[in-house]
């Protein structure tokens, strides 16, 4: 594999594990006082389904011994379907940051300087992994996850948001390594440790996740964010 094609490779799945992530989600349980998990993986996947767009962000402080993510943070819209963001991790063990990727019309770029700038010469296709842009599909993007995970329980309420002023329920349980699969198909595993926070308005704002998800790599935990429902923005293709 070429240094460009792995810095592709490396990238690529970096920007789509942060995107499809984010709405891994759970169908069983409740506690005493929250929303049974089914009702509320239910509404949440609603709010994903309608939303004009995301702003999401993810990072991790674990090395799983392969190219990966660090971090991440973009806009993903419905309609047209488009992403726009920026990556940073590891790429043929040498760190990389705040690599911009855009993602509209059905083709990936990538800009980086052993790509000779913005760059169409690989699609997600030839890298494992799905459009980012196509996410937020009702029928066929990440909302579907959503009522596939096992034995998730309602825990404690917590404060977080902005200046520490919203409450959240937090909801624990295992995503499936096959729903997992069907956003990053090279994803290993057959279950993934999680831990949602959902707020009061019933959407998925934070994803905490424990798996395998790169090939022959070690567990990595990411903690995803999503910071920001009915975006709007003009995504077009870079000039």
């Amino acid at each position: 594999m070429t240094t460009s094609t792995r810095v592709a490779a490396g990238l690529l799945t970096a920007l789509v594990t942060a995107s499809a992530l984010t709405a891994c989600s759970g169908d069983d349980g409740g506690g005493d006082d929250a929303p049974s998990w089914t009702d509320t993986a239910a509404k949440a996947k609603t709010f994903l389904d309608d939303t004009s767009g995301v702003e999401v962000s993810i990072s991790t402080g674990d090395d799983p011994g392969v190219d990966y993510l660090s971090a991440a943070s973009g806009t993903i819209v419905a309609d047209p379907p488009a992403f726009e963001g920026d990556v940073s991790g590891s790429v043929s063990g040498l760190p990389v940051s705040g690599v911009p990727v855009i993602s509209v019309d059905g083709t990936l770029w990538i800009n980086h300087a052993l790509l000779g700038g913005w760059s169409d010469r690989f699609q997600a296709a030839d890298l494992c992994a799905p459009d980012p842009a196509t996410l937020l599909d009702p029928d066929t993007g990440v909302s579907n996850v959503l009522t596939s995970s096992t034995d998730v329980k309602a825990g404690e309420s917590e404060r977080g948001g902005e200046d520490n002023k919203e409450i959240f329920t937090t909801y624990s349980g295992s995503a499936t390594g096959d729903s997992i699969r069907e956003i990053l198909p090279c994803a290993e595993g057959d279950d993934f440790g999680a831990t949602y926070r959902v707020d009061e308005d019933g959407q998925l704002r934070t994803a905490r996740l424990t798996g395998v998800f790169f090939p022959d790599a070690d567990e990595v935990t990411y903690t995803i964010d999503v910071t920001a429902y009915d975006v709007t923005k003009d995504i077009s293709a870079p000039e």
